[in-house]
């Protein structure tokens, strides 16, 4: 499928900035999994190639296996290299379920309750936040395992035949969500428990290990409350960690993302540093905006700082550039499943969600893959990797003795283009005259002066700047 362009043709002495190579809004999925094209509806059947509420995605990074948990088959598909799928692929091999016919809640370690969240280490190990017997299992080398393998290690329970809720330090109820960080602290969403709970030194810790910090209550055994606040991370469901240490929580009902700065060094019950979705820490209303949620469920924090989150609700997933430093309130960046940040519309197309879930993922190459939990599928969708063409339709001198200079071009795009800004050195952005063809007036001063245009298209998609130079 092509991808989006954004192209503008200019002059040849022109030159662009570096292309916008992030998911664009509005993208168009170029692959499903779970059914066999982006139309079909459910089937109902339960194969290797069917999925039912699909929670949370993660791919092994060594060997690029793809693993797709599914909260109401009880089960964690594992896919061959994320490379290689094409629509409708089939697994591989299955965890929770002895085979791909069968779906129902197990025990043991083996069996699964409800699974929202998973997590693939840097050791080769995938995590399971199994929320319907209140504990987080690993399984090793789980990129070469059989089907039905059996669990190496488990937390939030003395062993793997005791399910018992609880509120203290080696207790869950119902984690949600799971993230081992690269300095090998575990960190897990105790949602009923209003909390996240940090194991440090995972690897080192056996089954049934005492947690070493909790935020979100003041002890371990704090009851939990349905207060707002910096401290409250109200019903927790996902969790990330940056490479430094920066830990970003999903609340959903709060419909808030609250962000711990330095997360590992804070003292039980800190509060958070910064809250996205909300005005200020006390806000918890839902909305339909840039800067507003409804029921963020799933987090995924790429290596350059980009969060997305999964706004259950909104029927969307939204973006966030430089998430650690953003300030409280600050609106989102991109938007994926509707044509705008105000629209919330619900279609069986290769564009819309229908309440998309929990973890998302973004791969090496960039493209995001999200779990369209009432679609019963994964889409994966690819980042905007083309680059402007250049191609001159009248040459721009380099210099002149003029202060007025007339530049005309022409920009294309999938989805349209909506305006073309220009400006003279660091001057204010103004709109040129036109579209698909378009031009303006340079207003010259003396001396070197650098001329810059952008062409924004129907969906809010920005073309990279071309730069031009003209001396008077």
């Amino acid at each position: 499928m092509k991808l989006p362009l954004i192209a503008i043709w200019f002059a040849a002495l022109c030159q662009f900035a570096a292309a916008d190579k992030t998911i664009p809004n509005y993208a168009i999925a170029d692959l499903v999994l779970g059914k066999p094209d982006f139309t079909m509806a459910n089937s109902g059947v339960k194969s290797a190639s069917t999925m039912y509420n699909p929670s949370a995605i993660t791919i092994d990074p060594i060997t690029g296996k793809l693993f797709v948990a599914e909260e109401n088959n009880f089960r964690v598909l594992r896919f061959s290299n994320y490379q290689s799928l094409t629509d409708g692929a089939k697994a591989e091999a299955v965890f929770g379920q002895p085979d791909f016919s069968t779906a129902v809640a197990g025990s043991g370690a083996t069996g699964f309750g409800h699974i929202r969240g998973i997590f693939f280490d840097q050791h080769g190990q995938l995590w399971v936040a199994d929320g319907g017997h209140n504990r987080v299992v690993m399984f090793e080398a789980a990129s070469s395992r059989s089907s039905f393998p059996t669990a190496d290690r488990v937390y939030g329970q003395p062993d793997f035949t005791t399910y018992e809720s609880g509120t203290t330090a080696t207790k869950m109820k119902n984690p949600y969500g799971v993230f081992v960080d690269t300095a090998d602290r575990l960190w897990v969403a105790d949602s009923i428990n209003d909390r996240v709970l940090r194991f440090d030194s995972i690897s080192t810790k056996p089954s049934g290990a005492a947690a070493d910090g909790v935020i979100g209550q003041f002890n371990f055994l704090s009851s939990p409350s349905i207060g707002s606040g910096s401290s409250e991370t109200r019903f927790p469901t996902d969790i990330t960690v940056s490479a430094n240490g920066t830990l970003f929580v999903a609340s959903p009902t709060g419909n808030r993302i609250l962000r711990f700065d330095n997360a590992a060094n804070l003292e039980d019950g800190a509060g958070a540093s910064a809250v996205l979705g909300q005005p200020d820490f006390f806000t918890t209303s839902a909305g339909t905006s840039a800067t507003q949620f409804d029921t963020p469920f799933g987090l995924h924090l790429t290596a350059d700082d980009s969060l997305w989150v999964s706004d259950f609700y909104n029927n969307r997933v939204v973006c966030f550039f430089n998430a650690s430093s953003k300030p409280t309130g600050s609106a989102a960046d991109r938007v994926v499943g509707q044509p705008n940040f105000t629209t919330n519309i619900s279609a069986m197309t290769n564009r819309n969600l229908d309440r998309p879930y929990m973890s998302l993922f973004v791969d090496p190459e960039g493209n995001l893959w999200v779990p369209d939990s009432y679609h019963n599928r994964v889409l994966r969708f690819p980042p905007d990797v083309t680059k402007p063409r250049l191609a001159a339709t009248g040459p721009v001198p380099s210099k002149v003795t003029f202060s007025k200079l007339n530049i005309k071009g022409t920009a294309s795009d999938t989805y349209g283009i909506s305006k073309v800004y220009y400006r003279i050195g660091s001057g204010e952005w103004k709109l040129a005259r036109g579209t698909t063809s378009w031009k303006f007036t340079a207003i010259l001063a003396s001396g070197r002066n650098k001329i810059s245009i952008y062409a924004v298209d129907s969906v809010g998609n920005r073309s990279a700047t071309k730069v031009c130079y003209v001396k008077r």
